[in-house]
């Protein structure tokens, strides 16, 4: 199953995060978003690692801000090679036949530098839109989520797009006040609220292509339009997942690769990484 992954972003609520520890000896800001570092390799490894213990090793890779970088980290991926051409003219999909990365296969699309999530997934529309189901990844975040229950249920649902729903990991508190009033009411930890979040893991149908008009996001205004019509889906999941928004995002993340406390590396745990690649129920 190809795996879509927005690699464009800048990250710029990271531009505090310490220089040392960057993709590049450059400053941090030099590098995009999916480049920063958790336990020394790029988030952008983690997740793709974590997609690959589960068989999905075919990546198409939507880069913007700072694409080379992106090139330059997938050419020092392994030494040997080979590259066939895709639906894309000038756009090669590279096998790679060595390192720990082998057997996987990589397409980089420039989708520009500005560009809306949803103009991204635009971009690559001719790599997928063959495809039942395909994935889609922000980039930016990691989970335990177990990716072959999310996949059956978006093949269950027959949702034209289904999104891995989270609880917020923040430890701001909601406030609600009295009808009418200045008195607060209640004040709670929003963690605890009966509130879910995206995630920005995506599991899609071609048909989203459709939901998607020139110069939109993904989400905003196509998926609300699958919310009215049924059609949008969501996995409730309570169990591991950390954004990389902000410089402390990237700390905890850092710090719990460093505890041995990595709960998103599912490729340490034999008995958690034999995965059957996922294949529709019948």
């Amino acid at each position: 199953m190809k795996v879509v992954l927005f690699c464009g972003g800048q990250g710029q609520r990271l531009l505090d995060a310490d220089t040392g520890r960057a993709f590049t000896p450059k400053r941090a800001s030099d590098a995009p978003k999916p480049l920063h570092m958790v336990g020394g390799k790029p988030i952008l490894w983690h997740l793709m690692k974590w997609y690959a213990t589960y068989g999905h090793t075919d990546f198409i890779l939507c880069v913007g801000f700072r694409g080379e970088f992106v090139r330059n980290w997938v050419g020092d991926l392994c030494a040997e090679h080979l590259d066939e051409p895709t639906a894309l003219p000038g756009v090669p999909r590279r096998h790679l036949l060595d390192g720990e990365a082998a057997g996987w296969s990589i397409t980089i699309v420039d989708s520009g530098i500005s560009t809306p999530v949803g103009q991204r997934l635009r971009a690559v529309r001719n790599l997928v839109g063959a495809e039942d189901l395909f994935l889609a990844n922000y980039a930016d975040g990691l989970s335990d989520v177990s990716l072959p229950q999310l996949i059956d249920e978006a093949h269950r649902s027959e949702a034209v797009a289904t999104l891995l729903a989270v609880r917020p990991p923040e430890t701001i508190h909601t406030v609600a006040f009295r009808p009418d009033s200045t008195a607060i009411n209640e004040i709670a930890p929003m963690a605890e609220q009966e509130l879910w979040i995206n995630a920005g893991f995506f599991v899609l149908r071609p048909t989203v292509f459709d939901l998607i008009h020139p110069g939109e996001d993904l989400v905003d205004a196509p998926f609300s339009r699958l919310a009215r019509a049924g059609r949008l889906g969501g996995y409730r999941y309570r169990g591991f997942w950390r954004a990389m928004d902000t410089a402390k995002d990237r700390l905890i993340l850092d710090e719990l690769w460093s505890s041995g406390v990595r709960p998103w590396a599912i490729w340490e745990d034999p008995a958690r990484g034999q995965f059957v690649p996922w294949r529709p129920q019948v």
